[in-house]
C-alpha cells in the first residue's frame, strides 16, 4: 500500500476546546476532526468522508502561550453584536506536524499537495493561522492490525490511548496525554464520540504492548519499509 507523507507548519494555531468560553483553551495539536477538515478543504468537499486512515507526528515540542484580544460581535454570554468583550485566547506556537494518510483518495489528495493547490484555503483551527500542507512523499507502507503483534512494537508520534496496553521502559521519555478530542464530524456542526492521545513530548520513539479495543475507533499500525518505529493511524 502507499502511504502519503506531509507536513504542517505555522506560526500559530487555535484548537479551541469545546467545553471553554470565556477563556478559550486550545488541544496541543490538530484533532482528529480539524485534520480532515483540512484535507477536505484540499478536496473542495464541505466534509471529509469518515473513510482511510491519519497518524501524526509532533515535528517540535508542544509550545502554548496566552494572548487577551478583543472579539467584537460574537452574539453569546449576553453580548450585542457591538459589544467589545476582552477574551483571553490560548494559542499553540509554531506548530510543526508530519501528516501521514492512507486511504482511497491518496492519489488525487497527493497530487494536489506536490502541486500546493487546494480548493479552500487550509488552516490551522482559526482562519487567521493559515498553513499549506507540504509535500514529502508518497512511500510504501505495510498497514497492520493490532491483532498481528505478539510481542511490544516500537513507535513514534501520535498514539491513540485505548489501543495502548503497557508502556515498555527504554530510556528517560517524557510523556504527555491529550484528552476529550471529538470524534466524529456530523453535519450542521454536530459532533459524536472522543478520543485520548498519548505522545512523547520530544518526538522520540517508544515501545508499547498493543490491545485491539474498538472503541471509539479502530487504531492500525504503518511504517515505511526502511522505518525502525510504526505510526498510529486513527
Amino acid at each position: 500500500m502507499k502511504l502519503l507523507i506531509f507536513d504542517l507548519r505555522a506560526s500559530l494555531a487555535h484548537f479551541r476546546r469545546p467545553d471553554t468560553t470565556s477563556t478559550h483553551a486550545t488541544y496541543p495539536f490538530i484533532p482528529r476532526t480539524a485534520l480532515r477538515g483540512l484535507l477536505a478543504s484540499v478536496m473542495g468537499l464541505d466534509m471529509w468522508p469518515e473513510q482511510g486512515w491519519t497518524g501524526m507526528e509532533l515535528l517540535s515540542p508542544v509550545q502554548t502561550r496566552v494572548q487577551q484580544l478583543s472579539l467584537l460581535g460574537k452574539g453569546f454570554l449576553g453580548s450585542d453584536k457591538t459589544f467589545n468583550r476582552p477574551t483571553t485566547v490560548e494559542f499553540v506556537v509554531n506548530p510543526a506536524y508530519r501528516i501521514y494518510y492512507t486511504g482511497t483518495m491518496i492519489d488525487e489528495l497527493s497530487e494536489r499537495i506536490s502541486r500546493r493547490q487546494a480548493t479552500y484555503h487550509t488552516y490551522l483551527g482559526s482562519a487567521f493561522a493559515l498553513s499549506v500542507p507540504e509535500f514529502v512523499e508518497l512511500a510504501d507502507t505495510q498497514i497492520v492490525s493490532p491483532t498481528d503483534f505478539f510481542e511490544s512494537v516500537p513507535v513514534k508520534g501520535v498514539v491513540p490511548a485505548h489501543c495502548i496496553k503497557n508502556f515498555v521502559p527504554e530510556g528517560p521519555r517524557r510523556f504527555a496525554r491529550a484528552g476529550g478530542m471529538l470524534y466524529w464530524a456530523l453535519p450542521q456542526r454536530r459532533f459524536q464520540g472522543s478520543i485520548n492521545f498519548i505522545y512523547e513530548a520530544f518526538n522520540q520513539p517508544f515501545r508499547i504492548e498493543v490491545q485491539d479495543v474498538k472503541e471509539p475507533g479502530p487504531v492500525y499500525f504503518a511504517k515505511k519499509d526502511e522505518s525502525l518505529s510504526y505510526v498510529a493511524l486513527w
